[in-house]
């Protein structure tokens, strides 16, 4: 049991320092209680590597000028540069800046850290992880709220990527709770590397002991009602991937570092990668690509020529963690960490504690009445393309041409594709932004490992539908739990 024990502590507290936009010794001050030990510089983006195919991904809905994305930054992400570059920037809302939606971008604390015995610990920014999930949601509901009222026959989306996809899940279900949602209206939740993902999630698999940083299971998707819901994890993301260290405690641990880093680092990237599976439940659909072996995919991205059949004689040794996967073992399923200590739990009576909306009545009764104003940003629509030097494309100009377009890389289109359908997630003519190379931008086959989900449906070949344009633009509280899956809450 201590080992056990020991393990989880270690996992967790890696966890802590490598998370989205967080990178020890880079991204804010630690502070403890009182004492603050300054970083070593100020937060900055994350440095995303080239090449991009810029391309909407055919699982994506449709999107007009009309319609407004809410975007809620990840961990330390304050200005949402990050995840404007890993989705606005790669056509994940449409390739032409005239015909794609407006982002507001959410304005909360992106903070991460815990307490313990009531000294706080800040890992990243100020508060707790939880705190900052629960102001995320309730302006991220003020921001979802204003842009219905301002355009209440059109398509909002919801966009979150990492801490910010439960933001965004609970913004949908908190708006169904509040019936904000308009008559003529459609709400939609995009979402990447969701920490609650099916199984393989972070908080499905971390047992939740740590006040500030309590974890929420598995998710009820009848919580969300007929909202549309996409939901994406990268195989080998550490933090909607991660391995069931009860079933395969090598392969969990074996890919925590690189796990880290395609979490990290290499989500911008999801249309090079294959689609290694599909599944729908209810209105929720889930995608999991498939860019290579983690550790070959860390190694090749900071300049190490690792062959691509490298990737399958590791996968082949330790196999890579499938998203959404019920771990087994001889045929019968085995639990997480987190869900044994919640069958622990029930048979001693006790409650497991929990900080989300749909698993916490309070939080959600409390966020039912909030009157928070909306004081989100609108993102900038001027852009260059991503390269190794500059950290961020948010706000960054180029020197515009004759015709006053600021002028970016080279991009040219990729004759290859197969062709496109909403069905098969097919692929058909891409552009490619390559900073100055052209890529092909292909990627290995996955393993085909089984999936163990009810509804899964074969994997489709790639991601992408057809595109092809000229140039880039550039409160936890002990309460009775709502209905669901997951345990009742408990205070801090």
């Amino acid at each position: 049991m201590r080992r056990i024990l020991l393990a989880l502590t270690v996992f967790l507290t890696v966890g802590a320092f490598l998370q989205s936009g967080h990178q020890p010794g880079s991204a804010g001050a630690l502070t403890i209680g009182p004492f603050t030990v300054p970083a070593a510089r100020e937060p900055v983006a994350a440095e995303l590597s080239d090449p991009v195919i810029v391309a909407k991904p055919a699982w994506m809905p449709p999107l007009g000028p009309d319609d407004t994305v809410v975007l809620v930054p990840g961990t330390t992400d304050y200005d949402g540069a990050d995840q404007l570059e890993r989705t606005r920037a790669i056509g994940l809302f449409g390739v032409e800046p005239t015909q794609r939606p407006s982002v507001q971008v959410v304005n909360y604390p992106a903070a991460f850290g815990f307490t313990i015995g009531g000294i706080p610990i800040g890992l990243a920014g100020t508060g707790t992880f939880n705190e900052s999930v629960r102001i995320g949601t309730a302006k991220g509901v003020a921001a979802a709220e204003a842009a219905f009222a301002d355009r209440p026959d059109t398509t909002v989306v919801v966009n979150g990527y990492s801490q910010s996809s439960p933001v965004a899940m609970n913004v949908a279900y908190m708006l169904l709770q509040r019936d904000s949602i308009p008559e003529g209206g459609r709400l939609i939740v995009v979402v990447g590397a969701d920490s609650r993902f099916p199984n393989t999630g972070v908080e499905n698999v971390v047992p939740s002991f740590l006040p500030g940083l309590y974890t929420n299971g598995d998710r009820d998707t009848r919580a969300t009602g007929d909202i549309e819901i996409r939901s994406y994890c990268v195989r080998g993301d550490a933090t909607c991937g991660v391995g069931n260290p009860f079933a395969d405690p090598v392969s969990t641990f074996f890919y925590l570092i690189p796990g880290f880093y395609v979490h990290a680092f290499l989500n911008h990237r999801i249309n090079e990668y294959e689609v290694a599976d599909t599944w729908t439940d209810g209105s929720t659909t889930y995608i999991v690509y498939d860019g290579g072996n983690p550790w070959g995919m860390m190694l090749r991205d900071v300049g190490i020529p690792v062959p691509r059949e490298i990737d399958d004689v590791i996968g082949a040794v330790v196999r890579v963690p499938m998203p959404g996967e019920q771990a087994t073992r001889a045929g019968h399923a085995v639990p997480t960490p987190r869900e044994l200590q919640e069958f622990v739990y029930e048979r001693l009576g006790r409650t497991v504690p929990v900080t989300d909306p749909d698993v916490n009545g309070e939080i959600r009764d409390a966020l039912t009445g909030d009157t928070t104003a909306d004081d989100s940003s609108t993102a900038s629509e001027v852009f260059s393309a991503p390269t190794k030097t500059e950290r961020s494309m948010v706000g960054i100009a180029t020197a515009p041409d004759e015709s006053g377009v600021p002028s970016g890389p080279p991009v040219v289109s990729d004759p290859t594709g197969n062709g496109s359908d909403d069905a098969g997630f097919g692929s058909g003519e891409r552009s490619i932004i390559t900073g100055g190379a052209i890529d092909p931008g292909s990627s290995d086959e996955s393993d085909g490992a089984d999936s163990h989900r009810p509804g899964n449906s074969d994997s489709p070949d790639t991601d992408v539908e057809a595109v092809d344009h000229d140039s880039p633009d550039p409160i936890s509280s002990t309460t009775e739990s709502s209905p669901g899956p997951s345990s009742t809450g408990s205070s801090d």
